[in-house]
């Protein structure tokens, strides 16, 4: 876990996954980040590692499809109940990057609920289904970290700490 509240660099994200990744080395891994892991630079590292992984991006983040011109993904039509896949699109227009998969998803209204905003999922994995059902494990995760942060396990304290 990093020590600070917001967006880390690479080289933190790095310093955190490393030792997770070797401990790790005889599974097939996918990791899963929010839009404070939206880095396109982290996702260019883990696909060259062949590590799998889906990023939620933000939706002024820019991207095209091959031969078009950069957008953002705000500029997608989507509502809810909606879905899509879009192979080998480029995100943001820093150099060097590679081509990923981008998957977008709007939650049906379910009873009654509705969220607030689409899924615009960077992913080098092969297909929408499973963008969208790895990603949504992501919210089992974040009850955990509730639970070990706030809800009684207090992990960001530190026994010097009062």
């Amino acid at each position: 876990m990093l020590g600070k509240d917001g967006c880390s660099n690479l080289e933190e994200q790095q310093k955190v996954l490393r030792p997770v990744i070797r401990l790790l080395k005889k599974y097939k891994l996918v990791i899963i980040g929010d839009r404070e892991f939206h880095s396109v630079e982290l996702a260019q590292w883990l696909h060259k590692q062949n590590i799998g992984f889906v990023f939620r991006q933000k939706k002024d983040t820019t991207f095209r499809k091959k031969r078009q011109k950069f957008q953002p993904l705000s500029s997608i039509e989507i509502y809810p109940g909606i879905r899509s896949f879009y192979p080998d699109v480029k995100v943001t227009q820093k150099q060097g990057f590679g081509w990923f998969n981008l998957a977008v998803y709007w939650k049906r209204k379910y009873r009654g609920k509705q969220d607030k905003e689409a899924w615009y999922l960077l992913t080098n994995l092969p297909d929408l289904n499973t963008a969208i059902k790895i990603y949504a494990q992501r919210f089992g995760i974040e009850a955990m970290f509730k639970d070990c942060k706030t809800g009684g396990y207090n992990a960001r304290k530190f026994p010097s700490q009062p």
